[in-house]
């Protein structure tokens, strides 16, 4: 398990990384399922200081290899978003029509917010990158609109905390090891095998999820 926020550039990188570990490791483990961890999970404007440490976190990723693509636009425009809760609610409507339209709309949402700079927490942009990704529009507005959408990110938010998550990028492999923060793909390769190498001695067959 992997929590995380879509505005979060540590996120994004660090699922490209364990993506990448995970295919060495081909027939260990299973896809990735992400927990909704928001980073601001109500509605309150960012400071000038939050905003100025937010956009100083994208262009620290930015410098990394594979996050060329980052931009800072999101926190130093004038409309950087109050709270990160509606992106991850969306992505939890996109699910109900499966987890390849969620994990499209989560790839696109990323996009939209860390290298376009447009603010995710606004409806009217959450309906255009859904159409433009062609999920069934009628049925991800009312999941969107759904208070029980809403609720059932919150739970697992709230499960999270109740586990020791306090952080993101925060990974959960066998529901045994939690590794906090982004790491370099090296080190996620390192700690995958030494996962294996502790529970299965890399024998067998394993799927891990």
């Amino acid at each position: 398990m992997l929590y995380g926020d879509v505005v979060s550039p540590w996120c994004w990188l660090a699922e490209k990384r364990i993506a990448a570990s995970a295919k060495v490791l081909d027939g260990f483990f299973a896809p990735i399922r992400h927990v909704p961890f928001p980073l601001r999970p109500e509605p309150r404007a960012p400071s000038p200081v939050e905003r100025r440490s937010c956009a100083r976190e994208v262009r620290k990723a930015a410098k990394q290899p594979d996050g060329s693509a980052l931009t800072a636009d999101l926190w130093t425009t004038g409309d950087a978003p109050a709270w990160s809760l509606p992106a991850l609610v969306a992505l939890a409507a996109a699910r109900l029509q499966g987890p390849e339209w969620e994990r499209a709309l989560r790839e696109k949402l990323r996009e939209a917010a860390l290298v376009a700079g447009l603010n995710v927490s606004r409806h009217d942009v959450l309906i255009e990158v859904a159409e433009r990704i062609g999920l069934q529009m009628s049925r991800f507005v009312a999941a969107l609109h759904a208070p029980a959408t809403e609720r059932a990110v919150l739970e697992e938010y709230q499960e999270a905390l109740a586990n020791g998550v306090e952080k993101v990028p925060s990974l959960v492999i066998g529901d045994e090891w939690l590794v906090c923060g982004a790491r370099e793909g090296r080190e996620y390769l390192d700690i995958l095998r030494r996962y294996l190498e502790t529970r299965f001695g890399l024998g067998g067959d394993p799927v891990v999820h």
